[in-house]
């Protein structure tokens, strides 16, 4: 006989549509921002990261680190914890306030159609690596000019400057 808690659990992982499409690396970083900003009610004050391999997504030392490896079923579930977490310090990890938590976050996922692609972003095109180079090159040339006119400038002052104080103390004073 199921538990309590392992009934909730089948409800939340029953909402999920079958096959769960696979999650791309941008969409994962989109996600995890929109997902954090539903269950926490702000948005993530902090730098986020991609990670791989046999790391969830939780926050460390500040950094929110996204793992797509892992799809969509954990993304949500791994936020839905730690949102959970930070509302409910005092409570278990499995209390029935995260089950409600995660059920709200996987109901949000797909209501959005962000199992569709919705979150799917078209890679910016990058300029030739030549292109950038000379644009850098031609902005370093423009601070150096001006550079060299401002020194012109202040050579020119300091030299009426001299020939001020030369005349004063041939003068006398």
């Amino acid at each position: 006989m199921a538990t309590p808690t392992q009934d909730r659990y089948v409800r939340v992982n029953g909402t999920w549509p079958k096959p769960i499409p696979p999650l791309t690396p941008q969409e994962a970083l989109s996600a995890a921002k929109r997902l954090y900003r539903i269950a926490m009610g702000r948005a993530f004050k902090g730098n986020m990261k991609l990670t791989s391999g046999n790391r969830s997504t939780r926050v460390r030392q500040g950094v929110f680190y996204v793992n797509p490896e892992n799809g969509w079923h954990d993304l949500v579930h791994d936020i839905s914890h730690y949102a959970h977490w930070k509302l409910h310090p005092d409570k278990s990890g499995h209390d029935f306030r995260h089950a409600y938590l995660e059920k709200q976050l996987v109901e949000a996922v797909i209501g959005k159609g962000w199992l569709e692609g919705k979150l799917k972003r078209e890679p910016k095109a990058k300029p030739p690596v030549q292109e950038v180079r000379y644009q850098r090159i031609l902005v370093r040339i423009k601070a150096w000019q001006s550079k060299q006119k401002r020194a012109a400038n202040a050579l020119a002052k300091l030299t009426k400057q001299k020939r001020d104080y030369e005349k004063r103390m041939e003068n006398g004073g």
